[in-house]
């Protein structure tokens, strides 16, 4: 197959499909090939907890210090918060209404976690 064929040649794309695709700035074959999603997180390379920047979303790699801590705050709703660290700094993770997390977590367990600073 030829990358500068049309995708309406490929197998299993129909006159729907072939709008839809046209739609999103894809009209050949290099172009469906060369599409990445606007959303990817690359998750490859986890960051150290002082490299985060502020509002980043970063794969950190980091040592449980305590227990989680379940706190309830009012209807029934609660946050869990995880004391975590790493040879950079540390930090508190937290979570809204998933107490299931309790039983996750070992102190002294390393954990790979996705982390808003």
């Amino acid at each position: 197959m030829n990358l500068t064929e049309d995708v309406k040649y490929i197998k299993g794309v129909g006159p729907q499909k072939v709008k839809l695709l046209n739609k999103i700035g894809i009209f050949n074959v290099e172009d469906l090939i060369t599409y990445y999603p606007r959303g990817y997180e690359d998750r490859s390379k986890p960051k150290n907890i002082c490299e985060c920047a502020n509002g980043e979303v970063a794969l950190i790699e980091a040592v449980a210090m305590s227990r989680l801590v379940d706190s309830r705050i009012s209807k029934g709703r609660t946050i869990q918060r995880l004391a975590v660290i790493d040879e950079t700094g540390q930090a508190v993770i937290t979570w809204f209404n998933q107490p299931y997390l309790k039983s996750k977590f070992q102190i002294r367990e390393k954990i790979q976690i996705l982390w808003k600073s």
